[in-house]
């Protein structure tokens, strides 16, 4: 996952600087996302949900409350943070409406500041 979650976040720079928002989004949701499954692999905790075809994942919609209340690695204000990550991931993936630039440009920081975390071992978010 760790690779993956780096992969990801360089394509969500790729994409921003192409004008992708929507895409830029996604990818940046993912590079969190996957930098916080690699770190709870790495701490022994595996996902608590299968797929109906194989394989195991995080529900996306408990991870952020997951990491702050259950395994206390993020606290409520870093929480807040990858819940605003998924909820432009939803809107980028699912609605009409488009993700502006401005967006798509804090996504990406947020999740590099993620990536940091829980890939780079630099200490808690502000």
């Amino acid at each position: 996952m760790k690779d993956k979650s780096r992969d990801n976040i360089k394509a969500a720079q790729l994409l921003e600087e192409k004008e992708f928002y929507d895409s830029s989004v996604s990818r940046s949701y993912y590079a969190a996302y996957l930098a916080a499954w690699h770190h709870l692999s790495k701490i022994g905790i595996q996902p608590l949900h299968e797929a109906k075809k194989g394989g195991i994942y995080w529900r996306h919609d408990l991870f952020p409350e997951l990491l702050c209340d259950e395994y206390k690695l993020i606290g409520p204000d870093q929480m807040s943070k990858f819940e605003i990550l998924y909820s432009r991931r939803i809107k980028a993936d699912y609605y009409v409406d488009k993700v502006v630039k401005e967006e798509a440009g804090d996504s990406f920081k947020l999740a590099s500041d993620f990536i940091s975390l829980f890939l780079d071992n630099k200490g808690i978010i502000e």
